[in-house]
């Protein structure tokens, strides 16, 4: 499968904010996450990493 787990890096330590995203869009100085039921989230974020291997994505808190 091509989901990911996205974390966000908050005071030096990860946290999970959502599993099994399948798109990540930039809107608007904005990250939208969609998961693979469709459910979304749209953080004040910015990409630090994306570990395709691992499938994860850590996010910076902005």
């Amino acid at each position: 499968m091509c989901e990911a787990m996205v974390y966000v890096e908050r005071d030096g330590e990860l946290e999970e904010l959502m599993e099994d995203v399948v798109d990540l869009r930039l809107e608007e100085g904005k990250i939208l996450l969609t998961g693979v039921f469709g459910d979304q989230k749209l953080v004040s974020a910015r990409i630090k990493e994306v570990k395709l291997l691992d499938h994860k994505i850590i996010l910076r808190e902005t």
